[in-house]
């Protein structure tokens, strides 16, 4: 899920990969959103604000130690109004262009 988040363009074929990967995964859609809302966008929404943005992905390990690193300082730091704001929308386009593909099968 944290393609979402890279300052670069998706094409149907990644949502559908994506869709592919979270309905293998076993947790329900109401799971997964609360995933992407809760633990993901937390940890790599702000390179939706960064002036160079990540194009190249993450690798896995990468994710994995950004997801730890936010889920660990989370408590700590409060997100303005601006980037909650942009974080919900940008969560709302996404999450219903991932769904389209989950609810295909």
């Amino acid at each position: 899920m944290s393609e979402v988040f890279l300052d670069s363009e998706l094409q149907a074929k990644d949502y559908r990969r994506i869709a592919k990967a979270l309905d293998i995964s076993g947790y329900s859609l109401a799971e997964l959103r609360s995933i992407l809302e809760d633990e993901v966008a937390p940890a790599f929404a702000s390179n939706l604000c960064s002036v160079a943005g990540e194009w190249a992905g993450w690798r896995e390990n990468d994710v994995q130690t950004i997801m730890f690193q936010s889920l660990s300082r989370r408590r700590f730091r409060l997100l303005s109004w601006l980037k909650r704001v942009m974080r919900r929308r940008h969560i709302e386009q996404e999450w219903e262009k991932i769904a389209q593909f989950l609810e295909q099968g």
